[in-house]
Formats: structure tokens, C-alpha cells, sequence
């Protein structure tokens, strides 16, 4: 890492200093006509490069492909097209010094002699100033990421790496960013999911596992994001186990260029499927969302507004709520037996969620009962008959972590109410979910229609 910082910006002063310095001096020692020539060159190059940078060879392309679909591409286009076209211009000078040489009289020759230095050194300064803000563009795209993400050893990125950081910040600091902008070749969204990606780098990195575990609910618990969420290759990326290496390089906050060359990260961006899911996130409010926990685009009113159902988003488990809806369909429990299923509630109720994108609905946690709880009645007591049913708690076979346990389609019907079907571990049920204004209730026909109570996610 270049350690040395003599003031802020000093890099950028320092590289500005070489480049205008050397592109004058060219100047100096050529003439307006070749550093004209030059200067048109290398702004043609640069128009041409996005279009031809996609058929570059792959040895002239940056293997990973992020840096691809930011335009990385282009560069080694632009240097290709550069080179061909300073050979070109080379013999197209001595064409035209030849015959400017035969066809002007000797009153113009002594006047082109004196205007042609000058040119030459203005041309060149313009020539060095074109290329240091083109520097500062096309090294903003890394620059800014990695100057946002921070990792626990720095020194073991790469030299360019650290460089645009560098680079980034000095820009920054003169405020020299804003030109440089003009050559940048990432869109705007590139620089929102960078500051998503960030976030999400140093909230995992807390090494704090309660609020990697809080931050992710909030992560895949977007309303925008949901299906998305449970894509096979975002749950293995934010899947929480040891045995994860995105994970675990996440949590140990290591170096941005071993993350991103990742497998599972190269896989999920090879996915097209995933990149149609994430094309209808919109990126500020998710950006809003993941700082503040709250949606300006999904809160029930403008979704209203929008001809939008309000049941979108993520649903918790509410234990309390769904032990009262026992309570009252078994209402011929002993308190030992209430004791113990509200017990179980509230063990099944961490980390279960029910979350509604436009299209579909997703269960996610620990465990599910693959039964109704309500069974016939074995004991003896005295307000037990033989028709009686009462709950019994199924084996207690929660994983460490949450799962996706079901999901299917959701339609609404016209009674106001919401119909899916589930199907989990050999059993299904139609379900039938009724919304309230900050709970829905959710009723599984195969189960003697036991209601499940579900609560906005604390986010």
C-alpha cells in the first residue's frame, strides 16, 4: 500500500504533474499539426472503444465480470484503437507537411512556422489534460468501491487496486471528481449497488453474530428483493455456516479482490434468471431501506395507490398471537399443556418469516409441522370425550439456522382474502391468508384449518 500522503489530493497532483507535463513537453518537441492529429485521434478511439469492446479478445478482457458489465472492456479497446490510430496519423502528417510544403507560397510557411509550436504546446496540454481526467474516469468505477469497502488488510489487494482507491479519494478531494465523471464508464445504479454491496460488507464484518443475523433478515427482507432472496445462489452467497467461503469472507471482512473472485459469486452474476429479478429492484429505496429499515415505494398506502396488494414484504411469526388462535380452537387444554405449546411457539417463531413478492410466497425457517398440532384427545379427564382433539407437539427438529421450507403462487380472491398452496416434506395444504391492518392470518385447510398468526418483520 502507498502509504506516503503528503497532503490531501497529493496523488492526484502528483499524476496530473506527469501527465500535462508530459504531453506538453511532446508538444514542444513535435507541432500543432501531429499533437492535432493526436488529440482528434484519441477522442475518436474513445468513442469507438464501448462499441468494439465486447469483441475484444478474452486475454485483453478483465476476467472477472463485474468489470466487464461496467465497460472495463472498453479500455483495452480504446489503447488498440489508440495505437492504430497514432500509426495512422503518422503517415497522414507527412502527407500533409508535403503538401503543405508544395501548394503554400513563402509568406504562409512563415507564418504556419510561427503558429505551429504554439500549437503544438496547447494541443499538448489539452492532449494531457484530456487523458488525466480519462484516468480519473475509468478508474472510478474501482476506485469508489474500493474506497468504500475497507477490508481488514488492504496491503493484500492489488496494486491497481489500491491505486484507484488512491486515486479515488484524491480526486475527490480536489474536488476533480465531478469532471472526471464525464469519462467514468459505470452507469449511476453501478455506484448505488456499490454503496448496497458496502453496506453490506461492513455489517457482516461486525463480528457480532446477532447483528449479522438482524442485518441479513434486513438484506433478503426487502419487498422489492424477495424473489431475489430466494434465489438458490443469494441463499448459498448469505447462507450463515462456517463452511460458506463468501460468507465467512464477508464476516472476516477480507480483501475485495478475493470476494470477488469468488465461484459462487461468478455463478449467481452467470444467472440470468437473477439478473431479471434484481433488473425491478429500485436500488434508492433498497439503498434507504437497508440504512433506516423502512420503504418509502413499498408502504401500504402508495402501494394501494398503485393497484398493489399491501400483503407485500416479510411477515414474523407472532407466537403470542398464534398461541391464542390454539387457544381458542383447543380450548380444553390444562395449563401443562398450554405451558407447552406456547413454548413451542415461541421456538418455532425464531427466524420464521412468510414473505409476499407480486407473484409469489415464501416460508422460510428452522421447522414446520408436517401434521395439524390438534390430534384426538387420549387422556382422561373429566371435560375430555372421545371426539375431543387436543395439541401434540411434534419432535422438536429445528435446524440452526433458517431454511426455505415452502413457497408457491398467491392470488387474491374475491372475498378480499389471499389463496396459495404449499407443499413441504410429502405433505400439502391449500392456504387461505387473511390481512389485517399489521397482522395476516394464515389458515392451512389440510391442518383442520389451524391459524398461524403472522406479524409485520421488525426490520
Amino acid at each position: 500500500m502507498i502509504a506516503l500522503s503528503l497532503f490531501p489530493g497529493d496523488t492526484a497532483l502528483l499524476l496530473a504533474i506527469l501527465v500535462i507535463g508530459a504531453s506538453t513537453l511532446l508538444g514542444v518537441a513535435s507541432d500543432g499539426l501531429r499533437m492535432g492529429m493526436l488529440l482528434i485521434s484519441s477522442l475518436v478511439a474513445w468513442l469507438i472503444a464501448p462499441l468494439i469492446g465486447n469483441w475484444m479478445p478474452s486475454v485483453l478482457l478483465p476476467s472477472n465480470p463485474l468489470w466487464q458489465e461496467v465497460g472495463a472492456g472498453a479500455i483495452p479497446a480504446f489503447l488498440s484503437m489508440l495505437l492504430f490510430l497514432f500509426v495512422g496519423t503518422h503517415f497522414l502528417h507527412k502527407k500533409i507537411t508535403l503538401d503543405l510544403k508544395y501548394k503554400w507560397d513563402e509568406y504562409k510557411h512563415n507564418r504556419w512556422d510561427n503558429l505551429n509550436p504554439l500549437l503544438g504546446k496547447i494541443c499538448g496540454g489539452l492532449l494531457g489534460i484530456w487523458f488525466f481526467l480519462l484516468i480519473g474516469g475509468i478508474t472510478m468505477p474501482l476506485g469508489y468501491l474500493t474506497a468504500k469497502v475497507q477490508s481488514a488488510y488492504p496491503n493484500n489487494d492489488p496494486l491497481v487496486y489500491q491505486l484507484s482507491s488512491r486515486l479515488y479519494r484524491d480526486f475527490s478531494s480536489l474536488g476533480l471528481h465531478r469532471p472526471a465523471r464525464l469519462f467514468d464508464p459505470a452507469d449511476k445504479d453501478y455506484y448505488l449497488a456499490a454503496d448496497i454491496a458496502a453496506l453490506s460488507y461492513h455489517n457482516f464484518g461486525t463480528n457480532n453474530l446477532d447483528h449479522v443475523k438482524y442485518f441479513r433478515r434486513r438484506l433478503l427482507g426487502y419487498p422489492g428483493l424477495v424473489d431475489a432472496s430466494y434465489n438458490p445462489h443469494i441463499q448459498g452467497l448469505t447462507h450463515i455456516w462456517t463452511t460458506n467461503t463468501f460468507f465467512m469472507g464477508l464476516y472476516n471482512r477480507t480483501n475485495l479482490s478475493q470476494l470477488l473472485s469468488n465461484p459462487q459469486l461468478y455463478a449467481a452474476w452467470k444467472d440470468e434468471n437473477l439478473k431479471a429479478q434484481l433488473a425491478h429492484v429500485n436500488l434508492v429505496d433498497f439503498r434507504a431501506f437497508l440504512k433506516k429499515g423502512k420503504s418509502g415505494e413499498y408502504n401500504a398506502a402508495l402501494l394501494q395507490q398503485q393497484g398493489r396488494s399491501p400483503i407485500l414484504g416479510c411477515w414474523e411469526l407472532d407466537p403470542e398471537s398464534t398461541f391464542a388462535q390454539f387457544k381458542s380452537t383447543y380450548p380444553k387444554m390444562n395449563d401443562r399443556e398450554m405451558k407447552i405449546l406456547n413454548n413451542y411457539f415461541v421456538e418455532l417463531a425464531d427466524q420464521m418469516s412468510l414473505s409476499f413478492s407480486d407473484g409469489f410466497c415464501y416460508l422460510e425457517g428452522r421447522s414446520f409441522p408436517v401434521r395439524a398440532l390438534g390430534v384426538k384427545a387420549s387422556v382422561e379427564r373429566p371435560n375430555i370425550n372421545a371426539d375431543d382433539f387436543l395439541p401434540s407437539i411434534p419432535p422438536r427438529n429445528f435446524t440452526d439456522f433458517s431454511k426455505l421450507i415452502t413457497y408457491g403462487s398467491w392470488e387474491k380472491q374475491t372475498d378480499g382474502t389471499y389463496l396459495t398452496h404449499f407443499k413441504w416434506n410429502k405433505v400439502e395444504s391449500n392456504v387461505i391468508i387473511q390481512l389485517f391492518p399489521s397482522r395476516i392470518m394464515v389458515s392451512f385447510e389440510s391442518f383442520r384449518g389451524e391459524k398461524y398468526v403472522f406479524r409485520r418483520q421488525k426490520l
